[in-house]
């Protein structure tokens, strides 16, 4: 992905935390310091409202922020203030201090790096006017586990949204994590024939404390891809954010 600003020649820089934002319509590709070195490319999708819940976007391995370009713009629409990122090693945040960094190569603990790109993404919002007590994570694939291990840890973390799941990818394990996330309110999406995320949603819900809705869709699409193969996956997903975020109304447990 190419800053926009590049494309038409328009930029603007501000200060604090070292960004720089390229404006281009309802959208700002900025620039966020994970604080080790690695500079995480991020796509920021501002909220009209004061204050606005905040949803976090984390990409499936291999992918980049662009996938989320269908989901963005309707959680902007619906009020949300959201922050896609490209993980570390992956689209434009491949550099660490001159160094080229790949996911091919990553170890666990090198995914387990991950943590502070989602970091940077909400001291982005926040630093953009979201609410600093309202902010979710959504995640596909190793993205959800990365998600659940980010939320598990701060308690501040009102939802996670975790689109195909794994109980384990590339040692980036969740059991525990869900345990440990406690009675929050969880939401796992899965494709039925994407057999071992539907197993590990499976088991997820039988550990959760906590309010968790496992929502289940034909076909085998996987991470991101069920958004886009399922004609009600976005639209259940924002109603569910409005549930547990806003109050309207309570989540159906779709189990």
């Amino acid at each position: 992905m190419r800053f926009v600003a590049a494309l038409i020649g328009l930029a603007a820089s501000f200060s604090g935390c070292g960004r720089v934002d390229a404006i281009h319509g309802s959208a700002q590709d900025v620039m966020l310091d994970a604080g080790d070195g690695v500079r995480i490319a991020a796509t920021h999708y501002p909220s009209t409202e004061s204050k606005a819940p905040g949803v976090i976007l984390v990409h499936m391995l291999g992918s980049d922020r662009s996938r989320w370009a269908g989901l963005a713009p309707q959680l902007q629409r619906a009020g949300y203030a959201c922050m896609a990122i490209d993980m570390r090693g992956h689209g434009d945040s491949a550099q660490q201090q001159g160094k080229t960094l790949s996911f091919r190569a990553f170890t666990t603990e090198e995914w387990m790096g991950v943590l502070r790109d989602i970091d940077a993404a909400k001291r982005g919002l926040i630093d953009r006017g979201a609410n600093a007590a309202n902010i979710a994570l959504a995640g596909a694939s190793i993205g959800a586990n990365l998600a659940l291990r980010y939320a598990a840890v701060h308690g501040d973390a009102p939802a996670v949204i975790l689109i195909s799941p794994g109980l384990d990818y590339h040692g980036v394990a969740i059991e525990q994590a869900m345990i440990a996330y406690g009675k929050r309110p969880s939401l796992l999406m899965a494709s039925d024939g994407d057999g071992y995320s539907a197993s590990s949603c499976a088991r997820l819900k039988e550990i959760a404390p906590g309010h968790c809705e496992w929502r289940q869709y034909p076909g085998g699409a996987h991470g991101t891809d069920l958004l886009d193969a399922s004609d009600s996956a976005r639209s259940q997903l924002i109603t569910w954010l409005d549930a547990v975020m806003r109050g309207k109304g309570v989540a159906a447990d779709a189990s």
